[in-house]
């Protein structure tokens, strides 16, 4: 994976971005629970870093434009993300294959849970996988359109 550069600064929205770090706080947590639950914890933890990192660069760093594209507001220099949205677009069949085994890890996580009663560590699990689930179901979708709107609307200039 070679690393993305543009030049116009795009922050990940404020709310992607809290729940990110939240859930990986949480999943930081259940790798010190210790027994079957902190192994499982540890797997899926290994599993996310990096998909994380990627992620959070390719496909929510283009989301910080939503507001000011369904606002109307482009710009020229707007064309920057488009690095991004391009790499995210030949890097998504690889994401979500990472995501499917994310989800076993997580299925592992839940089980373990369920086996040493921590339900706290059993709806962290389902809580990723639905967190995965809107990315793939609605935020990689809205930062590839990103990339085609401005593409768009760049031309039309």
């Amino acid at each position: 994976m070679q690393a993305v550069t543009m030049s116009f600064p795009c922050a990940i929205p404020d709310t992607v971005r809290e729940e990110h770090e939240e859930l990986h706080r949480r999943l930081s947590e259940a790798t010190l629970a210790g027994g079957r639950v902190g192994e499982a914890a540890k797997k899926a933890a290994r599993l996310l870093h990096a998909h994380l990192i990627r992620e959070e660069e390719l496909a929510m760093r283009p989301l910080g434009l939503l507001r000011a594209l369904a606002e109307g507001s482009v710009t020229a220099d707007m064309a920057g993300v488009l690095s991004l949205t391009n790499a995210l677009r030949d890097e998504l069949p690889r994401m979500l294959a990472e995501h499917q085994q994310i989800f076993l890890a997580l299925h592992a996580l839940r089980e373990a849970a369920d086996q040493e009663n921590r339900p706290s560590f059993q709806e962290l699990a389902d809580e990723l996988v639905l967190h995965a689930r809107m990315e793939e179901e609605i935020l990689y979708p809205a930062a590839l359109l990103v990339g085609e709107f401005l593409k768009l609307r760049l031309k039309a200039r």
